[in-house]
């Protein structure tokens, strides 16, 4: 449960210093993608002691967030709404590509 309210803390701290739709779909997406790498270095790495459960606190990614911390079908509307978070980013991501051609 620490680990969702840090994730919590840090885009909170992101959406208030960037206050535009568009840097509030970077800032979920970072917190995904650095939930990741994370969860790639637990497997990989294999941490032991203090730091090891720390790391295993942490979820996987925001779809780990979501799963564990609601229930029906109130975790199918998140999911839902990263999977268009994410389709945003693709946007943006395509559009940013597109101008630096």
């Amino acid at each position: 449960m620490e680990a969702v309210i840090i994730i919590l803390i840090i885009l909170i701290l992101i959406l208030l210093f960037k206050r535009t739709f568009s840097s509030a779909i970077y800032a979920i997406v970072i917190v995904d993608i650095f939930l990741r790498l994370i969860d790639f270095l637990r497997g990989y790495i294999g941490l032991k002691g203090e730091i090891g459960n720390f790391f295993n606190r942490i979820p996987a990614s925001l779809n780990g967030v979501i799963i564990n911390a609601t229930s029906g079908i109130f975790t199918d509307i998140l999911l839902w709404c990263i999977f268009i978070v994410y389709v945003i980013f693709l946007w943006y991501v395509f559009v940013y590509f597109m101008k630096k051609r």
